[in-house]
């Protein structure tokens, strides 16, 4: 009886939906760490490996013991390539960078993203910046629209 019922009109589109929300779900979780927690309790001790070679290929699986220190740098490594995003060091004109405290931005951040980051007035005002790190050479001038790497150190020349 139910099948002769006519369809309710957003049912194809709910399902469309659905099946797109899902594909973005598997998109996203490539991308990001799972953690087996409480590895080394009771008998959990043989499943970390069991899951770790039924998700190859699609997810990462980190086993994390907590309690004898195994798995954090997998997983601090894990969590920090999930997050998508770069350290770059900036530096004032003819001074040394400060190594110690990077700008942090979104992978394919640009120059002017890193002068935004700064401050507005440098975004607005900047006429070049020189990179070190990533360049053709050391200290090439470069536009706003360079796209910064891993470790890269901006001198914004306002």
């Amino acid at each position: 009886m139910l099948s002769l019922m006519p369809k309710h009109k957003g049912t194809d589109r709910m399902r469309a939906d659905l099946r797109t929300n899902i594909a973005k779900f598997y998109e996203e979780a490539e991308k990001r760490p799972f953690v087996a927690k409480r590895v080394d309790f009771g008998d959990v001790r043989a499943k970390p490996e069991s899951l770790v070679s039924s998700c190859a290929g699609r997810f990462t699986v980190v086993p994390v013991s907590a309690r004898r220190g195994d798995g954090l740098e997998q997983l601090r490594e894990g969590v920090y390539k999930a997050l998508d995003v770069v350290r770059v060091y900036t530096k004032p004109p003819g001074e040394k960078a400060d190594l110690t405290e990077p700008s942090v931005v979104r992978r394919g951040s640009t120059v002017g993203d890193v002068a935004e980051t700064v401050h507005k007035d440098f975004a607005r005002n900047l006429k070049y910046a020189q990179v070190w790190g990533s360049g053709k050479f050391d200290g090439q001038r470069v536009r706003r629209d360079y796209i910064l790497q891993e470790g890269n150190i901006v001198e914004l020349n306002i």
